[in-house]
């Protein structure tokens, strides 16, 4: 008897390790198809100027194309954006451009290094939307540097960046005080480092969408001293959705 129950168990042990393998392989597959299936690229792209003594340029930034025409086009009008927010990098957080801090140092004999670094992160990369965040970093020889935030959602299927008011019904003041309401309930302060409470209005735009979340970004100085640095808040769709304001 004692054998026949030990031989039970171990059946029942090598039918779920077959089982849980094939599950396993199923998802992987499933995973698998659905990376294959997106219908554009993503080219991940480094653009590194060499370390002078006057300056360090270091960008690194998604690229994305498509061999269907549709969303090419779509495809296009984030590639531009962010090539152009490229190329105006030096001026925006600078002031001026490489050239002209070789030439700024020389003559004031100032002593640093003028530095501009993107990184980035995508949110969420499907067939309808792609959402990123830019961090860009700059230094311009002051007390400190600056980490700037800018995010980036293209709705593929329209070919349109998309705004706050796109994605969230902030129309009228009842939907604005609840969806601001919502981020200050989704608000993390670490360490009580923040003195002041998230607040936007309709034309805020620094977010982000993952498949849970809105990401809501302030940048350092908004929610308090530049010690703490920038707030980032999870503020959930099923919460948006509960409260009628979730659009997409």
């Amino acid at each position: 008897m004692d054998q026949l129950k030990h031989f039970k168990v171990k059946t029942r042990l090598l039918i779920f390790i077959i089982g849980l393998a094939i599950l396993t392989a199923c998802t992987t597959n499933i995973d698998s198809k659905q990376k294959k299936s997106l219908n554009y690229q993503l080219i991940e792209s480094t653009k590194l100027i060499e370390d002078t003594s006057y300056y360090k340029i270091d960008y690194q930034y998604p690229y994305f194309k498509s061999e269907d025409a549709k969303v090419s086009h779509s495809l296009a009008l984030l590639n531009d954006s962010i090539q152009t927010f490229l190329d105006d990098a030096e001026l925006t957080y600078w002031g001026l451009d490489a050239n002209g801090a070789v030439e700024l140092i020389k003559e004031t004999g100032t002593c640093g290094l003028y530095e501009l670094v993107n990184r980035y992160e995508i949110l969420d990369t499907t067939n309808n939307l792609i959402s990123l965040k830019f961090e860009t970093y700059s230094y311009a020889l002051g007390a400190h540097g600056f980490t700037a935030l800018n995010t980036y959602n293209l709705d593929l299927e329209t070919g349109v960046l998309l705004k706050l008011s796109d994605v969230v019904d902030l129309s009228g003041d009842s939907k604005l005080t609840a969806f601001n309401q919502l981020l200050v309930e989704s608000f993390v302060n670490t360490e009580d480092c923040f003195n002041e409470q998230p607040k936007v209005d309709s034309t805020y735009n620094k977010f982000a969408i993952s498949p849970e979340f809105l990401v809501v970004y302030f940048e350092a100085y908004e929610l308090g001293p530049y010690s703490c640095g920038s707030a980032e808040i999870l503020v959930s769709i099923d919460d948006l959705k509960e409260i009628g304001i979730w659009k997409r």
